[in-house]
């Protein structure tokens, strides 16, 4: 083909020798093969220096297609044990590092940097400037068309105050605000707080209107604390200790004036403790090196019981109930929690459910859960459902890619009973586990799932089941680590 330009375009050619051409395929091809050898080679050099037998080869894995998926189901779930693949660890943390530590002072998908080293959780800023949860979000073709279905938290808060209105039992939901809500000035020279999403309003007129309801929004109350104290922690995503113990008395005295002739036993504060940690969002930056200090608070353990299943009033929370109070995974000591201040404050115990990441949905879970759960509600007095701004405020989409979503649950109808499962030992086969998440992209370094199972024999001991079905506790990872029990597969039977 003639060059239809010629006249006012010369020709030019370039001539490239066959050695440098050669080098040029070389190259090319070194880029292309050697990550996928670097990886297959980590790999199988891990499985058989360790004798571990689960470790995860891609150019086996890629091959071994449970029968139960599809080959795209397959795929999928390959190319997603591809990204938190060990081998990925290494180069992942290095250009992290050198983003995090240079110049730029760029932060990744869980974590963003802000001025002066403050800490922001990423999901925590979506939840404020996304389209929430009253407008629809527009339809787009990039959307999983496999998606489960994203129900509001209206709907479904409406539901449960409902469902305890049937108990003769009050709803009161707790909305705690997020970092970036309280210090907008740590982000953005210009942002004067206190920011939020532009429906709170009407979220919160709503819910007000429904009855069985009551709503008490912390952002206030906490803005007016900031100018005496710090509120949130500066390398964590949760609220300090003055923060949480300002919203105890706040949510004590709420529960006071409602007149549910609560006990006035007397508890006591220990002496204070400096506690200090490194905080989640630092660990979620997965950097090499030092470039955070740690960081200390002052804490108040509370002295006596705080948490009895019996007390008439119950709390269900998540990661900022469960700080302070338990160090499994958030490392800022015990005892010292928002259950805790809040029945220091009342003087009598609560009944605790709190699960960190599971605010939105698995504390109603688990409470519904319990034999006899509808019986045993109408000896409750209340709920009080304390909830992060960001569960109640992230839209369809940016809940899904969180992990955080609004299911209805149904309360247990049979008879209470105590006391019913000793010290056993079951032979049973899985019928039903939860879908893992990447131990990568998630917010804290351990989990625990649960899965289903039916026991097929009873070795030793004795336990009551309903139809002979029983719920089990397995680690998923610690420290970011899988663990083999996070393996266990559907249709396996084990002790």
């Amino acid at each position: 083909m003639q060059n239809p330009y010629k006249e006012i375009s010369a020709d030019v050619e370039v001539h490239v020798s066959r050695r440098a051409s050669a080098i040029s395929i070389f190259i090319f091809l070194c880029i292309i093969t050697l990550p996928p050898l670097y990886q297959n080679i980590f790999a199988l050099n891990k499985s058989l220096s360790s004798d571990d037998n689960s470790a995860w080869i891609p150019a086996i894995e890629i091959f071994k297609k449970d029968s139960g998926n599809t080959i795209g189901e397959h795929l999928q779930e390959y190319e997603k044990n591809l990204e938190s693949a060990e081998f990925t660890e290494p180069p992942r943390r290095l250009v992290q590092t050198i983003l995090s530590k240079g110049p730029l002072r760029e932060g990744n998908g869980k974590t963003r940097i802000g001025k002066d080293g403050w800490l922001f959780l990423k999901t925590a800023l979506d939840s404020l400037t996304g389209y929430g949860p009253i407008e629809s979000e527009p339809t787009s073709a990039s959307k999983d068309p496999i998606r489960v279905h994203w129900q509001s938290p209206l709907i479904t808060i409406q539901r449960f105050a409902e469902q305890l209105n049937k108990f003769g039992v009050e709803l009161v939901i707790v909305s705690i605000p997020v970092k970036p809500m309280i210090y907008p000035e740590h982000l953005s020279q210009s942002a004067k707080g206190p920011i939020i999403h532009p429906d709170s309003e009407t979220f919160y007129s709503y819910l007000r209107s429904l009855p069985n309801v009551d709503v008490l929004d912390l952002t206030l109350p906490l803005l007016k604390l900031k100018s005496k104290s710090k509120v949130f922690l500066k390398q964590d995503t949760h609220w300090t200790p003055e923060g949480m113990e300002e919203s105890a008395k706040i949510i004590a005295h709420y529960v006071k004036s409602r007149n549910w002739n609560y006990g006035k036993r007397v508890l006591k504060t220990g002496h204070n403790e400096n506690r200090s940690s490194l905080g989640d969002l630092v660990e979620n930056l997965n950097t090499y090196g030092k470039k955070f200090d740690m960081e200390t608070v002052m804490a108040s353990p509370v002295k006596g019981k705080t948490v009895d299943r019996e007390s008439p009033i119950i709390l269900l929370g998540d990661s900022f109930t469960n700080i302070y109070t338990t160090d499994i995974t958030l490392n800022w000591g015990k005892h010292a929690g928002l259950a805790d201040h809040i029945a220091l404050n009342l003087g009598e115990p609560l009944d605790v459910i709190a699960i960190n990441g599971g605010g939105a949905t698995e504390v109603r879970k688990k409470l519904a859960a319990r034999r006899g759960s509808a019986a045993l509600m109408k000896k409750k007095k209340a709920v009080i459902w304390a909830i992060t701004a960001r569960d109640l405020f992230l839209s369809s989409t940016q809940a899904h890619n969180a992990r955080v979503h609004w299911e209805d649950v149904n309360f247990d109808t049979r008879k209470p009973k105590e006391n019913l499962i000793s010290s056993t030992e079951v032979h049973a086969i899985m019928l039903s586990k939860p879908k893992l998440p990447n131990p990568k992209l998630t917010t804290y370094s351990s989990l625990l799932y649960g899965a289903d199972y039916e026991i097929l024999e009873t070795i030793s001991g004795k336990i009551e089941t309903d139809e002979n079905k029983i719920a089990v506790l397995h680690w998923a990872y610690k420290n970011r680590q899988m663990l083999p029990s996070s393996n266990y597969k559907v249709g396996e039977e084990r002790l």
